[in-house]
């Protein structure tokens, strides 16, 4: 999977911004087995009320307007992150029992572990119905766009 580094860092100060609470945002991209690249880390409102600092909850109305919003891009929804609050930066059991209740195979996770002094670290895994489990994913950050388009889109 390829991200911007300025997505990847987007999704680290989201992390620290929502410390101790989890936070989450969607993954835009084009899907494809060959050369995943996430085209947008987009943050949405955690709406968990009773255990926030474990859970996140992202409202069905808010991924519809993501959705709708990257279908007018040309893009879809690729994957998901959140973060765990001082725990590591990799799928709790919880996680992996949220993914295998809905429809999940296939589809990116990244994980930001947080802790109160503000240092992150993060991971990428793939959710595969077939076995309800994560496989990690390789992960690369690319400092500037490959392409004219996402040039121009650049900050």
């Amino acid at each position: 999977m390829k991200m911007s580094l300025r997505d990847w860092e987007s999704v680290h100060d989201h992390a620290r911004r929502g410390y101790p609470r989890e936070v989450c945002g969607v993954l835009l991209g084009r899907p494809s087995r060959s050369d995943l690249r996430v085209e947008a880390a987009v943050p949405v409102a955690n709406r968990e009320e009773a255990s926030p600092a474990t859970r996140y909850v992202i409202a069905p109305e808010e991924l519809l307007a993501v959705q709708r919003d990257a279908r007018d891009r040309g893009l879809e929804i690729v994957g998901y992150y959140h973060s765990h609050p001082d725990h590591p930066a990799r799928p709790s059991e919880t996680d992996r029992g949220l993914a295998a209740e809905g429809i999940s195979d296939g589809v990116v996770h990244v994980v930001v572990a947080v802790d109160r002094n503000g240092r992150t670290e993060a991971t990428a895994w793939l959710f595969h119905d077939a076995h309800q489990s994560f496989d990690p994913l390789a992960l690369a950050i690319e400092a500037r766009p490959e392409t004219q388009e996402q040039e121009d889109a650049w900050p």
